[in-house]
């Protein structure tokens, strides 16, 4: 096998191992910071949302 052979094919395994290894890298930074974002929202109160127009006035004309 030719050295030039040799080292392509080398040369092709650490670019893929490189790219698999950004890749991996962005997913972790992602997932920390979709999970960061989940923890500042505020915690839902148990009791039921007001209703958006009930007691109050409403003009309706035909």
């Amino acid at each position: 096998m030719d050295i030039n052979m040799m080292m392509t094919s080398q040369l092709a395994s650490l670019q893929q191992t490189l790219q698999m290894s950004i890749l991996d890298k962005a997913m972790t930074t992602g997932a920390a910071g979709v999970i960061e974002m989940m923890e500042d929202i505020p915690q839902q109160q148990a009791a039921p949302a007001s209703h958006p127009y009930k007691g109050q006035v409403i003009d309706v004309q035909v």
